[in-house]
């Protein structure tokens, strides 16, 4: 079967693609692996910056009449009992004030019927991708499990962070187990702030906590990469989110919380961190999470994934499909995609780290990145900015983390903050530099990268 442009995946990132791709002339292909809806639990909330992109292709409307709600920034809560630093959209300077949240499988079916309704778009699903077709070195279509061929002028897969097709182009990865997210779907409960999304901290690993309409909050539970998985795994993963993370959760939402454990076992997910170098080759593109991902915390990818769409749609939008054109235009698409994303994924390492403070350095840190907070409503904006994505370059990233560093050393110097004896702030010290040398040499890398493209 010949097409113009052929997406592998038709989940949430494949559908917004074709949708944002079509223009009543080109055909577009969609190929999903799944007759069905995915059973594993996937992305949820959306920074103002992918809402705009939904805006502006027409499928915010529908989207969030659906039974979406609006996420109005995020609510960190330091310690058991300490009241919550609001980090509000509202305060970025000139964006939009509210993201959106709602219930994974829900928005792909939407997604999914909104794009099969556009003109020149075919979805077809329960279609397994086995390899790519080649011209000389140039990818003109994919081969499926069947043996049906699938020609194409413009390859792209968009089959998230396990993607078949990025080893099958060579695309080398650099991957790592970070840890596991335990999801749990807490009802006929409330957030301690409505419409904010909850960052509770405490327990080993952070709790992300967020509303999706009806009653219904939505929690994932950070837990170290060693827990074990699968059905044997159950019922200790359970009883340790009873005993070590239910406390550092505010009544009622505990409650809930404790009530949905004893009625299901939560849906396991590993975090990975993947990264990439590059994401096309001639006649292919990766988009979303097929071209790397990052930790969940900061909830990023999915407004990742709509970022890559609308730089796709815009350097594809003016041209021609000749090979020539559309080679240009990944290029261009690359370039432009790495330079958002890297300092994605350095924000998201950072905050991770922070959040955790398992070490004097990220504790010191983590001090000091509150005060920054609690200082000033630029220093909440300039970090919401970074977090949404309104703000992306890796400069940026260096100047806030200078500047929460800077509270660090004051915090530290000051006794405020771990052994406050002499050898004891001398370590933390010394672990802060090692840590603002770290967060460097990743942004000179970054920077490096982006000016060789």
């Amino acid at each position: 079967m010949d097409t113009d442009i052929l997406i592998v995946g038709g989940g949430f990132t494949g559908a917004a693609l074709a949708a944002a791709l079509s223009d009543g002339r080109r055909r577009i292909t969609v190929l999903e692996a799944r007759a069905g809806k995915n059973p594993r639990f996937a992305g949820e909330l959306i920074h103002p910056t992918g809402v705009d992109v939904l805006d502006r292709y027409g499928l915010l409307a529908p989207l969030a009449a659906t039974a979406g709600t609006p996420a109005l920034g995020f609510a960190v809560v330091r310690s058991t009992g300490a009241p919550a630093t609001l980090l509000p959209y509202a305060e970025i300077p000139g964006g939009r004030p509210e993201g959106l949240a709602i219930e994974h499988h829900t928005m792909v079916a939407k997604l999914r019927q909104l794009a099969a309704a556009r003109p020149g778009i075919e979805l077809r699903t329960g279609i397994r991708v086995a390899d790519v077709v080649r011209d000389d070195a140039r990818v003109v279509g994919v081969r499926t499990e069947e043996g049906e061929v699938f020609r194409a002028r413009l390859t792209l897969t968009a089959e998230g962070r396990h993607s078949k097709l990025r080893g099958l182009l060579g695309i080398v990865e650099q991957a790592k187990l970070l840890s596991f997210t335990a999801a749990v779907l807490a009802e006929e409960t409330t957030l301690p702030h409505p419409g904010y999304g909850h960052i509770f901290l405490g327990a080993w690993g952070p709790i992300l906590a967020y509303g999706i309409g009806d009653g219904q909050v939505r929690m994932c539970l950070d837990l170290p990469a060693a827990t074990e998985g699968g059905a044997k795994g159950a019922s200790a993963v359970t009883e340790r989110l009873r005993i070590d993370y239910a406390p550092h959760v505010p009544e009622p939402l505990r409650s809930a919380m404790l009530r949905s454990l004893a009625m299901r076992p939560p849906e396991m997910a590993a975090n990975q961190a993947i990264r990439t170098k590059r994401c096309v080759a001639p006649g292919i593109a990766l988009v979303g999470e097929s071209g790397g991902c990052s930790h969940p915390l900061t909830a990023a990818g999915m407004t990742i994934c709509l970022t890559d769409v609308q730089i796709l749609a815009e350097e594809l939008a003016p041209i021609e499909l000749a090979p020539y054109a559309v080679d240009a235009a990944l290029e261009r698409y690359q370039r432009r995609r790495y330079r958002f994303v890297r300092a994605r994924e350095v924000l998201t390492d950072a905050l991770y780290e922070v959040f955790r403070g398992s070490e004097d350095s990220t504790r010191a840190i983590r001090h000091g990145i509150f005060r920054y907070w609690d200082g000033s409503q630029r220093a909440r904006a300039s970090s919401m900015a970074l977090l949404s994505g309104a703000e992306s370059g890796l400069p940026q990233f260096l100047s806030e983390y200078v500047r929460v560093v800077h509270q660090s050393v004051s915090g530290v110097v000051r006794g405020q903050v771990n052994d406050p004896s002499l050898r004891g702030r001398v370590r933390s010290l010394r672990g802060i530099s090692t840590k603002a040398l770290e967060k460097l040499s990743y942004v000179v890398d970054g920077v490096r990268e982006g000016a060789l493209r």
